[in-house]
This record gives structure tokens, sequence and C-alpha cells, in this order.
């Protein structure tokens, strides 16, 4: 059983409390004074939270403990006819457990996910359900499924449907889970389109973001918070000795239609379908852990079901043609390549059905127009379960292409992505969706472990893959039926789920974090941070020669904090690969740059992380005592070549925060040839587009990017002047012409991004093993095809260059070396203030009755008596705090209207400089806003 929580009623004022881990947190209803107006009657009910000591919940019988049921973790907090409602889970049963390792004793599983048989909600208000939920009988359950405000919220959850896991993130696939699976990290990176009581936990998270380090981590310890999925989750484990082997399937149902997510239904104007379900399939052995993910959904145009006379019929009208449908169906299939990449649609007509024929059409109509590949496909159900091959090859293309997730548990290392996915919708037939999937899911397993030597796919495998499959189909055919079945009854319970809204309070604490944030420059402050990154197409060589000047060039006399390196062309693609990665290039490279830079610092170095997309390879690595200053490391990958089909050409990126400052770094290899210009553009323009991580956050969104690689930008001159501009060393008059260059002057490829001047030889193209530029009979022209740029206004580039001594390559390798300014959270001194605060304030309210209290962290005035009055009252951020007070901000502005232009007149600047004698200083930071005290914003032409 997953790890229980204990719940206590409390009396004299009622409340509800939930116990984890020696961590109690109250819930009650806040009450005003007798004889005072509560101003919030007819709003947002407001709960008291607060954590609790264990002397508090036992002293004077104040509070009696719940003992007739084990209570698993707390769904949120519901506010339903006007009271407010905690729903616990009161009932489950273990049925997953997607990893595991081999011991003596046996399989031992690495997590274990759960289904919810039961839930319960209590009342915050009143004692009048507590009967029902204290005396356990059939008839009390009767009652409370029928008299309980919140009984079509038990029926629901308690319906089979619903999951949950204390160490899994089942809201995401496999591909996208890091190694810790903590609360925080769970919070950080879950897909809330997934959560089926997120509208329950807002406000909780919220809470918990508020309250100090120490007392955040002893709540994420409790196991008191719980999230869960619907859908359906088994794992059927097939022990065969050494060739022992568990299926997993996890099937979630989506949110994002909100109280239409079951129902039949069409588009929404914001994008939104509904029954969309994602159904992914782990694999996982005493070696390798794999697994493959589809998507199922009802079709994304607009339309509405229209019951015939005939019986059993049921007919579509399309409400919208393809001018209506566009944005918003380009809206919805711009958010599924944005998390799954490329997106190949397959759409299932019912043979000689006119009216799906036109949905078809109009399907296919607006997917050509949005660049997408859609297969219609119109074969009965007898002939898929009979003759799956006929469908094997028409998504033959898709299945290779789009690879599938593999892991080397051994060797700890990833060698297989998937990079695409199936959109399967069928008009209503769920039954017809899921065994495409399950045909594609068996032909996937077969291709991929063909190019495993350590697995066998048995007939023992095969069947329990058949049986899961069968047990998913089951459970949402049925789920789907009983929507339609009652849809206006489903719509009332969803409608009590999602619009539901609570106002959590914790005066002490809220007070307290409100004032700490106008004290932050008392526990913040700056730091500098080197990063050494560097860029190298080897041309799939895993050369033995050293790297030591790229690494470590003689312009370069410190060690670095960090090290990112992307490497462009470290295998050679071969066509038909499903697992389309060498595990071994990327082994070597990581060991060989890491036992250089090791052997050469006298900090020891580690390997943070590293990612591979076909043959482009990023990896970084970080000082060991900075370790812990690193957190959030995600990764994704884009691929761009053969229009996004192919992983030749494509893009690895890596998210992270170092201290208070997020970090986005891109290696990409983009389209060749001379006359590329608009394809290397497009290839910009998807990666940068399409890059995601969790909570959807975006290049754009990170504090400092460093974008690298080899992006294939030719210098427009002739081959014989380019190289003799080279003898003469003038590259500012090769710059000129330089595609790159043009491209981002003219605010096309790469705007508001900064690069270094280059003063070395291009980079490209060389015969490998010498200094000579192209000899062959293609005479390439010399380019500087490698190039790395920056953007962020917290980074300054000291060093740019390139290894001209390292040949084995037709590419230089080429480095830069950056300064970064860090915003650091000194978390002691944090919670010493808080401290400080918290004791300081409880004082004042020890002698003040409850309105007085009330009244004091109502008050917005910092109140500080006792404190260290010299550390705080000179700082600088408090000054200016007490000046802004009672100062009120302009409205903001708008395109039609600017606060700082007067009289609406357009804005004019005038620039007292002869543009003939003086240009841009290209040393400076492109914002002229950044202030830079050494070097002048203009300088003589």
């Amino acid at each position: 059983m997953s790890d229980s929580i204990k719940l206590y009623i409390g009396r004299n004022p009622r409340s509800v409390v939930a116990s984890g881990n020696g961590f109690n947190l109250l819930f009650e209803r806040y009450r005003m004074s007798p004889g005072t107006l509560l101003q919030q009657q007819s709003k947002t009910p407001t709960v008291v939270i607060r954590h609790i000591t264990n002397e508090e919940l036992h002293e004077d019988n104040r509070y009696f403990q719940v003992t007739n049921c084990i209570f698993n973790g707390i769904l949120g907090l519901i506010a339903i006819n006007g009271g407010v409602f905690l729903g616990v889970i009161s009932g489950a049963q273990n049925v997953g457990f997607p990893r595991w390792k081999m011991t003596v004793n046996g399989v031992e599983p690495s997590e274990s996910i759960f289904k919810v048989l039961d839930v319960d909600f209590y009342s915050l208000d009143s004692n009048v359900y507590d009967l029902f939920l204290l005396e356990r009988s059939e008839q009390n359950h009767e009652k409370l499924s029928h008299e309980h405000p919140c009984a079509s919220l038990k029926k629901l959850y308690s319906d089979g449907s619903f999951y949950f896991s204390k160490d899994f993130d089942l809201s995401n696939i496999v591909k996208n889970h890091g190694l810790p699976h903590n609360l925080e990290y769970t919070i950080d990176n879950q897909d809330i389109a997934f959560i089926w009581n997120s509208s329950l936990t807002t406000e909780l998270i919220t809470w918990r973001s508020r309250i100090p380090l120490a007392e955040k981590q002893y709540f994420d310890s409790s196991g008191i918070l719980t999230f869960v999925i619907r859908g359906f989750c088994k794992t059927l484990l097939v022990e065969d000795g050494s060739n022992t082997s568990s299926v997993t399937i996890i099937s979630r149902i989506s949110t994002e239609n909100k109280k239409k997510a079951l129902d039949t239904d069409g588009l929404s104007t914001n994008g939104k379908v509904s029954g969309f379900v994602e159904t992914e399939v782990v694999v996982t052995t005493n070696n390798f852990v794999f697994s493959y993910t589809q998507l199922s959904a009802n079709i994304p145009l607009f339309w509405e079901v229209i019951d015939s006379q005939i019986l059993y019929g049921r007919k579509v009208r399309i409400t919208k043609d393809a001018v209506h449908t566009q944005a918003p169906f380009d809206r919805h299939f711009d958010s599924l390549e944005g998390k799954y990449g490329v997106v190949s649609i397959l759409n299932l007509i019912k043979p000689k059905s006119d009216t799906q024929e036109s949905l078809a059409q109009l399907y296919k109509q607006c997917a050509e127009a949005k660049g997408l590949k859609i297969t219609n496909v119109e074969y009965s159900s007898a002939i898929l379960s009979k003759s799956p091959h006929k469908l094997l090859y028409l998504l033959r293309q898709d299945i290779f292409e789009f690879g599938a997730f593999a892991y080397d548990i051994n060797k700890g290392i990833y060698f297989g992505k998937q990079t695409g996915v199936l959109r399967i919708s069928a008009f209503d037939s769920i039954e017809k969706q899921i065994m495409v999937e399950k045909i594609v899911s068996k032909d996937i397993l077969e291709l991929a472990t063909n190019e495993l030597s350590d697995f066998d796919v048995t007939s023992s495998f095969i069947d329990a893959h058949d049986r899961i499959w069968h047990e998913n189909s089951y459970w949402l055919e049925r789920l789907f039926y009983q929507n339609s079945k009652n849809p206006t009854k489903y719509m009332k319970t969803y409608s009590k789920l999602f619009d539901s809204k609570i106002k959590l309070y914790d005066p002490l604490h809220f007070y307290i974090s409100r004032n700490l944030r106008e004290l932050r420059s008392n526990f913040t402050y700056e730091k500098g941070a080197t990063f050494f990154c560097g860029t190298f197409n080897v041309s799939g060589k895993t050369a033995t020669e050293s790297i030591d000047e790229w690494i470590f060039p003689p312009d370069v006399q410190s060690i670095a904090d960090a090290y990112i390196i992307g490497l462009e062309e470290v295998v050679d693609l071969t066509a038909g690969q499903m697992l389309s990665s060498d595990p071994f290039v990327k082994q070597y490279w990581e060991k060989k740059v890491l036992n250089l830079i090791n052997k050469v610092s006298n900090k020891r170095f580690i390997r943070m992380w590293s990612n591979q997309l076909g043959g482009v390879l990023l990896m970084f690595f970080m000082k060991e005592s900075e370790y812990t200053n690193v957190r959030h490391i995600e990764g994704d990958v884009k691929k761009t070549g053969f229009g996004g089909m192919a992983s030749n050409k494509g893009a690895v990126a890596l998210s992270f925060k170092y201290c208070a400052t997020s970090f986005c770094i891109i290696a990409s290899h983009l389209a060749a040839g001379l006359e590329n210009i608009e394809q290397r553009h497009n290839d910009y323009k998807t990666i940068f587009k399409n890059i995601r991580f969790s909570r959807d956050l975006k290049i754009k969104d990170h504090d400092a990017i460093i974008w690298m690689g080899d992006f294939n930008y030719r210098i427009l001159m002739s081959n014989e002047e380019v190289r003799r501009l080279i003898v003469s060393k003038e590259y500012s008059k090769l710059f000129q012409k330089d595609q790159l260059n043009q491209q981002m002057i003219s605010g096309e490829s790469f705007p508001y991004f900064h690069e270094m001047p280059i003063s070395f030889p291009p980079t490209y193209k060389f015969d490998p093993g010498t200094r000579h530029y192209d000899t062959s009979e293609k005479m390439r022209i010399p380019a500087w095809t490698d190039r790395i740029l920056s953007k962020g206004e917290l980074l300054k580039q000291i060093k740019y260059g390139c290894a001209e001594g390292i040949l084995f390559s037709d590419h230089r390798p080429v480095y830069a070396l950056f300064e970064a300014r860090l915003t650091v959270i000194d978390e002691v001194k944090k919670a010493s203030l808080f401290s400080q605060l918290y004791d300081n304030i409880t004082q004042q309210l020890a002698d003040l009755n409850e309105e007085e209290k009330t009244a004091f962290l109502r008050d917005r005035r910092l109140s500080i008596h006792g404190l260290d009055q010299e550390a705080l009252i000179t700082s600088p951020s408090i000054r200016a705090v007490a000046q802004k007070r009672n100062k009120k901000l302009p409205p903001p502005s708008s395109d039609l209207k600017k606060w700082w232009i007067g009289g609406g007149k357009q804005v004019k600047v005038i620039l007292d400089v002869d543009p003939v004698h003086y240009m841009l200083n290209p040393k400076r930071n492109p914002n002229p806003f950044v202030e830079d005290k050494e070097e002048p914003l203009y300088i003589p032409r």
C-alpha cells in the first residue's frame, strides 16, 4: 500500500487536519468575529491553512482521529453550494510498476502506481455528514452516494478510472522523466492537462511556494498532497529467468476541453478537442527501458452529431468550412508539435459513410494547408483485425522515422528517442482507435527489439502485451460509453469539479512572505560564473588525437565553472534505423571531454547532462562543488532534416537553472548548401518555435541563451576572392558578405542575438588531416559555418576563437568564453530572516485577540520592532519600498496609448552622430540600455 496519512477532525471551531510523516496541515473556514460583516459572503470562500505542531494536535482532545479506513492522500479543496470540503483518497489498489530492478529476491519495483477505489469529502463547515463517514456500512455508503453535496464527485473519483503515484510522474511520458521524483519535481514538471484534481490543488501549490524552504521540504515528505490522472494503468510481469520483462500501459485522458473532456464533440475556438487520450506502452527488462507513445482524439474540425431515424444510426453535420476552421486547427497542431515533435495524422473512416467521407476530405484540406501528413483509411474493424499488415504498410515511413524511446539501464545512457507521434481519430469509435494503437505497438516492439541483442519477444510476452491492451480497451470504452449515455449528468459533475474556486489564507506566512520580498536585498546577491562553450562538426569520426587546443585554448588562461560542448555529425545515420543513435559514440565523447577537463583542472568536474539526436550531441559538465546550485535540468530535441522527418539535421536543447538564473543552450545542425538560406532560416524558426520544456517553457523564456552549432551559412563571394582575403586576414570584408551576418542585420534569423567579432579564418571546408581548404572536385568556398551566438543582458562574451591545429575533420572546432552574472538566494540568510520575523511577530500577536490579530496581519506596513534595525532599515530596497508606498503606477500601455508619450505623438529619437565617420561599437551589448562603462556606444569607422 502507498504511504498512508492520518486524518483528524477538530471541534470548536471545526477544522480538518491531514497528517503525514509528522507534518500536520490544518484546514479551517475563515471566520470573522461576531458583529463584523463578512465581505466575502457571496464571493470565493476563504479557507485558513496552517501547519500545527504535534503538541497542538494532541492537546485537550480538541482533535479526534478518523480511524475507520486508510487514507492515501488528499485530492484538495472544493467549494459546493456555499460549503467547502476536503477530498481524501480512502481506498487504493496497487496496479503498476513501470520500472524495476532484479534482486536476489526477484523483481523489486522502483515505483508504484495505485488505482483509486474510493474517496471521501469532509466538510469544513459542519458535522452533518460525519456519521455517514465515521460509521462505515452499506447503508451509510448509499447515503453518502446520494445525499452528500459531493456525492457526484465521490462517484466520479471512485469509478475505477483514476490513478496516482507518490514516486512516479504519471502525467508525463517516461522519456520526459528526470532522475528525482519528489513533490517539487512533480509540481514543476507535471503536465497539468492530464491532472484531474488540478483545480482542487491550485491554491495549495501556491501556498507551498510561499512557505520557507525547511517547512516546504517537511510538507513535501509528508505525502499529503496527491495528483490523479484518469484513464487506465496496469503492469503485467512476464517472468522468464534472464529474459524477465514487464509491459505497462498508461492511458491518460486530457482535461484540456474540461467539461466536454469525454464528449462526442469537435474542435473549440481555442484549438482544444474532446476525447484526447495519450497512451504510452512501457517495456522494462533487466537491461533497458523502452517506451512508445500514441495519441487518439476526436476529429479536430467544427461538427455536431445528429441522431438519425435509422436504428443505431448517427450522422454528423459540419458547422464551419475550412476558412473558418484553419486558425483553431493550426493552434491545436502547434500545441501537439511543441510537445511531441512531428505529428502524422491517421484518420479512420467507416466504409461507405458519406458523412464521414465529407469530414475526411475537410480534415485533409486543413491538414495539407498546415503542412501535415494525413492518411485516411477506410478499413473496417474486421480487416484491421485479420490483416494488420495492410495498415502497417501505410504507416511504415512514420514508424521508422519517429523512432522510439530506449534507455540502457546498466550504461545509464539514452540510445533512442521518439521524435514524432501518430494522432489517430475515428468518428464515434473508441474501439477502432485502440485496435490501431495495439497493432502499431506490437509492430514497434518487434522492430525495436530486433536491434537489441539482450531481449527476445517471446510468445508469453506477446500474450501479456495483447491482454493488457484488451483491458485498456475495455476500460476506456466503458468510460466513454457511460459518458455518452448521460452527457448532461456528467457535464454537471465536471462543472462542479472544474469551476470550483477556493482562496487559501495563511495569515502569518503570507504576512512574512510579503515582507520578505521587500527585504529581498538582504538575502540575495550577484556572483559571476564562466561558461566555456564549444561546437565541432567531427565528420562522423571518433579520432584519438588530442583536443586540448580546443577545450583549453592558449588565450583562455583560467578554468571555467562549466563546459558545454556541442558536436555535429557524431554518427552517420543509416536509413531504416529504429533506434537511431549509437550509444558508443556518446559515451566516447563524454569520457574523452570529461577526462581531459579533470586532468587539467584542480577541481573535480562531473557530467551534469547530455543528450543526442541523430548526429547532434550536447554535453554539460560542471564543477562538482557547484552541483547543488544547478536545478531543473531538462532537455528537448527537434528534427529538421527532410521537412522535420529525419534526424540528420536538427537541434538538441538544454534548460537549467543556475542559482536563480535560467539558461537555455542549443546545439544545432542546419541545412547545408550555398543557396539554402531560406531553408536555414526555416530550420531556425522551427527549432525556436518547437523546442519546449516543462510548463510550456520556451527558448525565449530564459534569462540567458547560448546557441551554437554548424549553422552552415556561407560567404557570398567568389572562391578565389574568399581565399585571397583569408590569406591577407581581411576577415571584416569577408564578414560583410557572410550570410548569417546579413540575416541577423536584416532581423530575419536569430533576431536580438549577439555574436562577438570574428577574428579567426573560416572553419570549413578543409581537406581532412591537412590545413588546406577544399581541393576536391567541388572546391567548396570556405565559410564560417560553425558559430556561437548569445542572448541575454547577464551574459558577456570575452573570447571567440577556433582551434586551427585540430585537423582530423573537414571543420575546425570553435569556442567561446562567457561571463555570466547570477542571482543567488542565500537560503541560510533567508531562513534566518524568516525566523526573526516569525519570532518577532508571534510575540506581538501573543496578547491580541483574534480580531486584533487579523487586523495586524492584514496591515501591509512592515513591522520589524526588535529586529536588527541597522541591517534592515538602511537597506536601499526598504527605503525604496517606503518611498513608493501610496504611489500608483499609470495604467498599462497598449499599441494605442503609451503612458510615456504625451498627446498620442510618435516617438522621435535624435542622435547627434555622423554616420559617415562613426558606427555602433560591435564590442558592446546590442541592447543600448545595458550600461557598459568599458566600451563607448560609437567608434570611428
